[in-house]
């Protein structure tokens, strides 16, 4: 159920955003998670205001699971989804295998701040990485 809010991406779609922006895992460094970290606070807030999460209470956990190559590079990132009756549900996952994870818990309305957040994040990643070059 999506509550007549319409779907941003599938989650497919998500994750060949990323991998069609040209980016990988060793893109991305801990202060890029802290990026997408305000990106996602930005677009809770917004869906809270609109109803568009289903409880209008949902915000990001501070708690991050995060393990770096030595080059500062994420090996894998878990970041987690707070609400009023619970804690520490996946938001975004980026597991050892290089699966990208999307509230596999949630529907639309839950996922649709993640996805945008995780989008205009990837334009970011992707920008700086070619200002780099």
């Amino acid at each position: 159920m999506s509550r007549g809010f319409e779907p941003v991406c599938t989650n497919e779609e998500a994750r060949a955003y990323f991998k069609n922006k040209g980016l990988t895992y060793d893109d991305i460094k801990e202060g890029d998670i802290g990026a997408l970290m305000i990106l996602l606070g930005q677009e809770y807030k917004k869906s809270n205001a609109t109803g568009e999460t289903s409880v209008n209470t949902m915000y990001l956990s501070k708690k991050v699971d995060a393990k770096y190559k030595s080059d500062g590079s994420i090996i894998k990132c878990f970041l987690y989804t707070n609400s009023h009756y619970f804690t520490r549900r996946e938001c975004i996952s980026f597991n050892e295998d290089g699966f990208i994870g999307f509230a596999g818990w949630a529907d639309d309305g839950n996922t649709n701040p993640i996805k945008r957040a995780f989008m205009r994040w990837c334009d970011a990643l992707a920008e700086g990485k070619r200002d780099a070059v």
